[in-house]
């Protein structure tokens, strides 16, 4: 069978789950489309009757899944086994964003979850997580690099033991790390075949296309494709907005509500591209409404809020893509959502002048530094020789990758264009303090100086008037 993409589910539900179909579904990509198509398919296949198993892939023994499989049940109809979290499909092409969401639930005290996300990530770098042996925290940064194929982070990551430490405690994961090969075991199973009556549904964020397994089951079962374009282009950003859109649109439809004009671009503006938190929210607005049929805007100010970081990061990051349109937008919510202007400035001044400080760092022969240069050269070469200076210790504190990204950013400019930047930004910041001027109208005026002409203001004719 091809692979069935997003947008084509809905219309081939029905084929795809026939009696005589597939008895083997996967569904990967991003999480919450993963549980709404599982859902789907679920509610398809059991309309007759039968039982819904409920399995956590990244704790349970696989062996112990495909007995169950492969077993006849007393209950009658289908019995449907979804595995959540499978790791079926992982490999080193995964251990980095596993590493990601491993760092993640940790900083969110989840250990139990981190745990699970670590164990995977070795396990997709092909090491036994309960062989004490294998503990990453004693690699070397070269070793690290070699086993799972991204840089080792330069923070400390001993932490890392207490997690391996936590995992061998746990009786099921320890039985999951120690298992014969999944992929194998169930290439086996499906080739002698299973009862009829018992349907495998798999889920998984990440995948590995070119594992055996992947292709065996794209080749003669069903495969979902619920993956959806990361990043900032505008093609990413065009994919992930209908994303939101169909999930919105879901979500009030079974509420009975609408939402008034600009509403729902402010909501997703608040929440960014997480679908979850997008229903999760929308949920809450029609619910607040009671018996009123439209969300307005006022129920999304009383409901939904943002972090202040977030939403000045935003501002900063339109600026330093000389997006004027993004700018004053973005600007205008941050004081809408109460965010004193005063706080816009001290933010804009420290982005500028950390600018300004990594734009004159590359004017010094001894940096060697090279806009085109990759993330990788620049943190093996150019950030040890940088942090030499305790100076600029603070400046240069964050993740190797942000700082990149901030020097790749202020190699767009000239120190003129971000010096007359932090002079316009001072005299913003004199105008709050002591002027009758709105503060908006002084926001606004900053943002077109300094995303217009380097030489004439864009409001010359009214400069003036601001004095």
């Amino acid at each position: 069978m091809t692979i069935i993409t997003r947008d084509k589910l809905d219309s081939q539900l029905n084929n795809i789950t026939k009696q005589d179909s597939s008895q083997v579904y996967l569904l990967f990509g991003e999480r919450f489309l993963c549980q709404q198509a599982a859902e789907k398919i679920t509610n398809v296949l059991l309309k007759d009757g039968g039982n819904l198993h409920l399995i956590d892939g990244s704790r349970e023994n696989f062996s112990i899944i495909l007995g169950k499989l492969n077993s006849y049940s007393l209950f009658p109809g289908r019995q449907v086994y979804r595995i959540n979290d499978t790791r079926l499909f992982h490999s080193q092409k995964n251990t980095h964003a596993l590493w990601k969401k491993t760092v993640t639930a940790k900083k969110e005290n989840n250990l139990s979850l981190a745990a699970s996300y670590f164990c995977a990530m070795l396990e997709a770098a092909g090491l036994n997580s309960s062989d004490p042996d294998n503990d990453p925290a004693s690699l070397t940064a070269s070793g690290w690099k070699k086993i799972f194929g991204f840089t080792k982070p330069q923070e400390d990551v001993a932490w890392t033991s207490e997690l391996l430490s936590s995992a061998s405690d746990d009786e099921t994961m320890t039985e999951a790390a120690t298992a014969s090969d999944p992929a194998q075991l169930l290439e086996d199973t499906l080739a002698s075949g299973i009862p009829p009556q018992n349907v495998l549904l798999l889920l998984s964020e990440d995948v590995d296309k070119r594992k055996r397994s992947f292709k065996l089951l794209a080749d003669k079962h069903v495969v979902v494709d619920l993956s959806v374009e990361t990043g900032s282009s505008s093609r990413a950003q065009k994919a992930q907005r209908s994303v939101l859109f169909e999930v919105l649109n879901d979500t009030l439809s079974r509420r009975n509500k609408t939402m008034g004009q600009g509403v729902a671009d402010l909501l997703f503006e608040r929440v960014g591209f997480h679908p979850v938190a997008v229903a999760m929210e929308t949920e809450k607005l029609a619910l607040f409404t009671g018996s009123r049929k439209k969300i307005e805007r006022e129920d999304l100010d009383a409901l939904v809020g943002r972090t202040r970081q977030e939403a000045l990061f935003e501002l900063t990051e339109a600026l330093g893509k000389r997006d004027m349109e993004r700018s004053l937008v973005v600007a205008e919510r941050l004081q809408e959502n109460g965010i004193h202007p005063l706080a816009i400035i001290a933010t804009l001044r420290n982005y500028m002048r950390t600018l300004l400080l990594f734009r004159a760092l590359q004017e010094l022969p001894e940096t060697a530094y090279s806009h085109s240069m990759s993330p990788a050269l620049f943190q093996q070469q150019c950030l040890p020789l940088l942090k030499n200076n305790q100076q600029w210790k603070k400046e240069l504190s964050g993740h190797p990758y942000a700082v990149y990204m901030q020097f790749k950013t202020a190699s767009a400019y000239r120190i003129s264009t971000l010096r007359r930047w932090m002079e316009l930004i001072l005299q913003a910041d004199f105008r709050l303090k002591g002027s009758p001027i709105a503060s908006d109208t002084v926001i606004q005026h900053l943002i077109l100086n300094m995303l217009g002409s380097p030489d004439k203001p864009v409001l010359k004719k009214y400069h003036g008037a601001l004095h």
